[in-house]
């Protein structure tokens, strides 16, 4: 998928000061078709009418009107008032010339390079583009039969290009694409498939370019559905030239591929449909659990807004008090009591956002190594860490499949609670181990987090990892919100996190990560 500034230029009319992509594609062909006009015929230089030694040539009429399709094309794209209908006439002139050349096939001139008449296909090609111009600046909402016109035409130019590749030129004198050139069907198909299809009017290049699944199924199948009969008609008129079959033999073969060409689309989308209905239950799977978190922490921060709401009441009323009985050191105090009260409304906003940025966020798997994982988180910590006089061990190493920047947030947290819990007469020692668990494709990894701190309260560890949820030893410090978000992360990789309770010196977080990650594996 380009990246939107590119998809800009294309679904978007240009300003005045530079191009659009459609405008460069218009250019080029314009570019092409007066390089076969002014040195091919000018100049007469062989090599710019027939491109290869011995395929036809594209027609000084086919160029010409090339030019006109190109200039219009161009023109429908400026801004200026009278820039549409500009377009519009060149667009009625190569309809015009297209149908009195398609009316009136007389024999040309000897010598006259412009008596000679363009083969039937390239004629419809050339009439389809003059209409598609129409529609385009007088009917856009008219888009799908200008795609309809862009598809009739640009099949059997796009056939044509297959057969001169070939065969040098089609094996039948009679067909309708017999005197057709390899270039005039490139240039024909270029400018229906580009510059009609995704002309900014219309509204093709906002469905194929836009990141939907509208826009992702037309981008995989419409190149498909074009190639396929392209396809099919080429191999069974190779198979034809290389067993001479007849009409029935034709026919058999033509449509034995088209069928075999079709069943492999068919299960290509299939395949297509699946892979999408998979994300689209992955994505419904963490909006789920996002908005079950979200509606719990909206509950919990709403019961613990109350409170410094309550005591910035209270004390506002004593501080009032205070003030009339002229008591300063008195409403000192109580100013003091109303800021503390007002720096706790902040950090459980902020501790709110945090959890729901890690409810919402899409997990980006990779191979990680659990020592540089924690080394990371440490170091966010360092301070806090040098300040206890602790140290941060990992007793064995191993390579996790997770979001990195996830992971990483998960140790952070666990290690600054192990901070907040640490005895203050014994140096902090934080330990991480991991290992293997599960067998088949349950295979994960069990990653421990312990430290010799005071420990988690029974009553606590049973309400640890919901929103806001604080423990005896640190009330007041931060807002509940880390473990909260731990949780969210290692649910969101398919995983588990809990309060080893049988753990004593200390406090023991476990959590497991499956070798496949949900949202990955999703």
């Amino acid at each position: 998928m380009m990246p939107p500034s590119a998809r800009d230029n294309y679904v978007h009319l240009p300003r005045r000061q530079y191009f659009s992509m459609v405008e460069w594609h218009a250019a080029a062909i314009l570019a092409i078709a007066l390089a076969v006009l002014l040195v091919g015929y000018g100049l007469n230089v062989e090599a710019f009418q027939t491109v290869l030694p011995g395929f036809p040539t594209m027609k000084a009429r086919t160029a010409g009107l090339l030019v006109l399709l190109a200039v219009s094309c161009i023109l429908s794209l400026r801004q200026f008032v009278w820039a549409p209908w500009a377009s519009s006439a060149l667009a009625v002139a190569v309809i015009a010339i297209a149908l009195s050349m398609g009316l009136n096939r007389t024999e040309s001139v000897a010598g006259d390079a412009w008596s000679i008449i363009p083969s039937d296909a390239t004629i419809f090609g050339l009439l389809c583009g003059g209409l598609a111009m129409l529609v385009i600046n007088h009917a856009p909402r008219w888009t799908l039969f200008a795609g309809i016109l862009a598809l009739a035409a640009a099949t059997p130019a796009i056939f044509r290009i297959i057969a001169l590749l070939l065969f040098g030129g089609a094996p039948d004198d009679d067909s309708p694409l017999d005197t057709m050139a390899l270039h005039t069907a490139v240039l024909i198909s270029w400018f229906l498939m580009v510059c009609v299809m995704l002309h900014p009017r219309l509204g093709f290049a906002r469905l194929l370019l836009r990141p939907s699944l509208q826009g992702r199924l037309l981008r995989t199948m419409l190149p498909i559905a074009v190639l396929l009969p392209v396809g099919a008609g080429a191999a069974t008129l190779l198979l034809s030239q290389v067993i001479g079959a007849g009409t029935e033999g034709l026919f058999a073969m033509n449509a034995a591929i088209y069928l075999i060409m079709s069943a492999v689309m068919v299960w290509q989308l299939s395949q297509l449909i699946e892979d999408w209905q998979r994300e689209a239950n992955e994505r419904s799977t963490r909006l789920s659990r996002a908005n079950g978190a979200l509606e719990q922490y909206a509950l919990s921060a709403a019961h613990d807004l109350k409170a410094p709401g309550r005591h910035v009441l209270l004390y506002g009323e004593l501080l009032q008090e205070a003030l009339e009985k002229g008591d300063f050191a008195t409403a000192k105090r109580h100013a003091k009591s109303i800021r503390d009260s007002a720096l706790d409304m902040p950090r459980i906003i902020e501790g709110m956002l945090d959890f729901s940025r890690s409810a919402f966020t899409r997990i980006s798997p990779s191979v990680n190594a659990l020592s540089e994982m924690v080394q990371a988180a440490a170091a966010q910590n360092a301070a806090d860490i040098q300040a206890a006089n602790g140290a941060v061990r990992v007793l064995s190493d191993a390579r996790l499949t997770c979001d990195p920047t996830l992971i990483t947030s998960v140790f952070q947290n666990l290690i600054a609670n192990a901070i907040k819990s640490r005895r203050r007469d014994q140096p902090l020692d934080i330990r991480i181990d991991a290992q293997r668990e599960g067998t088949g494709e349950g295979n994960g990894w069990r990653i421990s987090v312990e430290d010799n701190g005071v420990g988690f309260d029974p009553d606590f560890a049973a309400v640890a990892f919901n929103p806001l949820a604080r423990g005896v030893h640190t009330a007041g410090e931060g807002a509940g919100i880390g473990l909260a978000t731990c949780r969210s992360i290692v649910q969101g990789h398919g995983g588990r996190i809990f309060i080893d309770q049988d753990y004593h010196g200390g406090a023991r977080v476990v959590f497991t990560l499956p070798d496949t990650p949900a949202q990955a594996a999703s």
